[in-house]
C-alpha cells in the first residue's frame, strides 16, 4: 500500500531543497516528488500521485538537476534556519566539525573533493542508487564517474 505525504512549507526555497532530497532518497522507486502552492499562503511537498489524487496538478514549481550554482547567501540562509532540513543539517554539520587547517588546505590546493567521495563510495561496494553490486563493480562505477567529472 502506498503512503500519501504531503508537507507544508513556508518557504518556496525550502520546500523545493525537502522534494529534491526526497526524490532522491526514493530513486529507486521512480517516486516523483513535486512542490505546489499549498493551502494557507505555502508551499506543499508530495509525491506526483498525491498531488493529482488532490487535484493539485496544475502548477508544479520546478526543481534543479544540480545546486553547482548555489549561493553563499542560501548557504547562509540554510545555515540559520531554525528548522534546517535533515540532510542539509548533516551535510553542513560535516564541515563545521571538521579542522579549519583541512578546510584551507581544500581550498588552497583544490583538492577535488567529488574525486575524494567518489573514492570513499568505491570502497563501499554500492553502485549510484545505493544498490550492492560487489566491490571490484563498485570501483569500477565510481572510478568511471570521477573521469566524467
Amino acid at each position: 500500500m502506498k503512503q500519501n505525504n504531503l508537507e507544508l512549507y513556508d518557504q518556496l526555497d525550502k520546500a523545493i531543497d525537502r522534494a529534491v532530497w526526497l526524490q532522491f532518497e526514493h530513486r529507486n522507486s521512480k517516486r516523483k516528488f513535486v512542490v505546489y502552492d499549498g493551502p494557507a499562503d505555502n508551499f506543499a511537498v508530495s509525491d506526483l500521485q498525491t498531488a493529482v489524487e488532490m487535484e493539485m496538478d496544475s502548477h508544479f514549481y520546478s526543481l534543479p538537476d544540480s545546486y553547482f550554482n548555489l549561493s553563499h547567501e542560501r548557504l547562509d540562509a540554510i545555515a540559520k534556519d531554525k528548522d534546517m532540513l535533515q540532510h542539509w543539517e548533516e551535510l553542513l554539520g560535516k564541515f563545521s566539525v571538521m579542522e579549519g587547517e583541512l578546510l584551507r588546505f581544500i581550498i588552497r590546493f583544490q583538492i577535488p573533493v567529488e574525486k575524494l567521495i567518489c573514492h570513499e563510495l568505491s570502497n563501499r561496494g554500492f553502485d549510484q542508487n545505493n544498490q550492492w553490486v560487489g566491490f571490484e563493480a563498485s570501483k569500477k562505477i565510481w572510478q568511471q564517474n570521477e573521469s566524467e567529472d
